[in-house]
C-alpha cells in the first residue's frame, strides 16, 4: 500500500519536472526568435550590401552635392581666407570620396562611427583654415554614403542578396484604405506639429530681424526639399510600397548631416526645425494621399510581383 502510494508521488513528480522543463524550453524558444527577428530586422535596415538605391535615394545624393558646394561657397572665410565655389567643390569632392570609400569597404558598424567620428575630426583640423570646405564636405558624404551602397551592392550584395521583404501587388486594383478616428487625431496633432516647427521659429528669428527673411526662406527652402521626400519615402516604407534599408537610413541621417554643414552659414535653427517639419508633413502627406486613392494589397506567397 505504502509503495504504490510513493510511486505515485514520484510519477507525479516526475510529470511536474517534465512540465517545467518543457515551459523552459518553450521559453529559450522565444527568447532565440525575438533575438533571430531583431537581428534579422536590424540587418536588413543597415546591411548596405543587400540593396541598390532607389531613385529616391540618388535625388537627396544630387541635394547632398548641391547643397554642400552652396554651404561651402558662401560660408565665412577662415584664417587661410580661402572661400568661395572653390572651396565649396573640393570640401563636396573630398566628402563624396571619403564617404563612398567608408561605407563601401566597411561594414555599418564600423563605418557609421567612422563616418561621425571624422566629421569631428574635420572640424578640429581642417575647420579653422577652410570652415567651407568643413562644411561641404560633411553634407557630401551623404552622396557618398549612397555611392557606397551602391558600390557595396555591386561587389557583394548580388551574390549575397537578403531576404526580399513582403511588398505590395501593383497586379491587383487598389483597396481602399480609410483613416478611423485614432489614426486621424494623431495624424492632426503630426500636422499641427509639422507646422508649427515652420511658424514657430520664424515667429521667433524673422519677425525681430525682418532682414534675415530671404536667407531663411532659402535655408528652409532646401531644408524642406530634402525632408518632405524623406518623410513620404518613411511612410512608403511603412505601407511597404518602397524598401526602406541603409538607403532610407542614409537619407534620414542625411537630415542632421544638412544641419550640421549649414552651421557655417549660420543656419542650423532653420534647417534643424525645417528639416524636422518636413519628415512629419512627408509622412502625414503619404497617408492622406493613400486614404484619398487606396493602397494595393499585399503580395500573395509566392508571388513575382515586385513593388
Amino acid at each position: 500500500m505504502l509503495v504504490g502510494m510513493g510511486a505515485t508521488g514520484t510519477t507525479g513528480q516526475d510529470g511536474e519536472q517534465a512540465q517545467e522543463l518543457a515551459r523552459a524550453r518553450k521559453a529559450r524558444a522565444r527568447k532565440l526568435r525575438k533575438r533571430r527577428t531583431l537581428r534579422r530586422n536590424l540587418r536588413r535596415q543597415m546591411d548596405w550590401r543587400g540593396r541598390s538605391v532607389p531613385p529616391l535615394g540618388w535625388f537627396i545624393a544630387v541635394l547632398a552635392v548641391a547643397y554642400g558646394a552652396f554651404y561651402g561657397s558662401v560660408d565665412d572665410p577662415g584664417d587661410l581666407g580661402a572661400a568661395g565655389l572653390v572651396v565649396g567643390l573640393g570640401g563636396v569632392a573630398a566628402g563624396v570620396g571619403w564617404g563612398t570609400l567608408v561605407v563601401a569597404a566597411a561594414p555599418p558598424l564600423v563605418a557609421v562611427p567612422l563616418i561621425t567620428a571624422s566629421i569631428f575630426v574635420g572640424a578640429l583640423t581642417v575647420g579653422p583654415h577652410v570652415p567651407g570646405a568643413v562644411s561641404a564636405g560633411i553634407v557630401g558624404m551623404v552622396a557618398g554614403w549612397m555611392v557606397g551602397i551602391e558600390l557595396r551592392w555591386l561587389l557583394v550584395g548580388r551574390r549575397r542578396p537578403p531576404e526580399a521583404p513582403q511588398l505590395v501587388d501593383r497586379s491587383r486594383p487598389r483597396r481602399p484604405a480609410p483613416i478611423n478616428r485614432s489614426e486621424r487625431t494623431t495624424l492632426a496633432f503630426s500636422g499641427a506639429a509639422g507646422a508649427g516647427l515652420l511658424v514657430v521659429p520664424a515667429l521667433l528669428l524673422v519677425v525681430p530681424t525682418p532682414d534675415v527673411l530671404p536667407a531663411w526662406l532659402v535655408l528652409v527652402a532646401l531644408a524642406l526639399l530634402w525632408s518632405v521626400p524623406t518623410g513620404w519615402w518613411s511612410g512608403t516604407v511603412q505601407s511597404r510600397y518602397a524598401v526602406g534599408g541603409a538607403p532610407f537610413a542614409a537619407a534620414q541621417w542625411g537630415i542632421l548631416f544638412n544641419v550640421w554643414g549649414s552651421a557655417g552659414v549660420h543656419g542650423m535653427p532653420a534647417t534643424l526645425t525645417a528639416g524636422m517639419a518636413g519628415i512629419t508633413l512627408g509622412f502625414v502627406a503619404r497617408r492622406l494621399y493613400e486614404a484619398r486613392v487606396g493602397r494595393h494589397p499585399r503580395q500573395r506567397p509566392g508571388s513575382a510581383s515586385t513593388a
